[in-house]
């Protein structure tokens, strides 16, 4: 992807109702082989592996976590052949490169009469850069980037859609912007849809009845909340006093902020003076 925020909603529809070989073409494109999915039902994991046989017709054959995802797509159509689905929004955070997708869509199971799950979810995507090779130029920062993640540390930082656009990516044959700098693309390593309770009971309990057994647990854990801390208020208070009213925590919060709006303002600063240099 090279403008993610207007290329997600196109992706989202051609994956969950275009035809098989237009799921394919995208999740090709798009996804790094070892790219993992995650959903309340199902999880891929990130892996490779290369089969130490032939088989019939097909020869060689390396499977990965990204033909697994595959897999799950087309079985989600078999499962639904009429989807409706709607991207509400998308926001991109660039510093981690995660774009967060808020979907509405309605579930309907073939196999089971007047099925009919209307959800709300939000799908997170792992992005990584690569180029204009392909999804294993990316590979490399992916890896880079879970090893860092291990270390708690961080690495140094429109068109509408088209189902046409999304199946044949090569269609825009250009990889290099009007100054011969190249394009910076960004490729999915994971994926994770993020369903509310109340909102993935509706596969397993329909007709409203999971979703309203849900709704009333969690009224009921709210007043249980309610009373639960006026009963043991004493220990709230208790808890003040022994932090003297609470200003060694706020103190840290206002030195977190600090430094943090100082790190923004240093790294805007050499971004400047990257620029101002690039034009001398």
């Amino acid at each position: 992807m090279e403008n993610p925020v207007q290329e997600a909603p196109g992706l989202i529809h051609t994956l969950t109702q275009s035809t098989p070989s237009k799921q394919k073409a995208a999740i090709n494109h798009y996804f790094i082989p070892i790219a993992s999915f995650t959903h309340p039902f199902c999880a891929t994991g990130s892996w490779s592996l290369d089969l130490p046989f032939t088989l019939p017709f097909i020869g060689f054959l390396t499977l990965n976590s990204r033909w697994a995802t595959l897999k799950i797509y087309q079985w989600y159509k078999i499962m639904s052949p009429n989807i409706d689905l709607e991207v509400r929004s998308v926001t991109f955070n660039e510093e981690n490169l995660k774009l967060y997708v808020d979907i509405h869509q309605h579930f309907r199971a073939w196999i089971i009469p007047f099925y009919d799950a209307g959800v709300y979810l939000t799908t997170v995507l792992q992005l990584a850069e690569g180029d204009e090779s392909g999804p294993d130029s990316a590979i490399t920062t992916t890896i880079n980037s879970q090893r860092q993640r291990q270390l708690n540390t961080k690495l140094p930082s429109e068109k509408p859609y088209s189902y046409a656009a999304v199946a044949d990516p090569d269609s825009d044959t250009s990889t290099t912007t009007s100054n011969g700098i190249p394009k910076k693309l960004y490729y999915i390593t994971s994926q994770d849809d993020l369903y509310q309770t109340s909102e993935w009971i509706k596969f397993l309990l329909p007709w409203g009845v999971g979703y309203t057994l849900v709704v009333a647990w969690m009224f009921f854990a709210t007043v249980q909340s309610i009373v639960g801390s006026f009963v043991l208020f004493p220990l709230t208070w208790g808890r003040e006093r022994s932090l003297g009213g609470g200003g060694g925590y706020e103190n840290e919060c206002l030195i977190q902020h600090e430094d943090r709006t100082a790190r923004i303002r240093k790294r805007s600063a050499a971004s400047v003076t990257r620029i101002t240099g690039a034009h001398i």
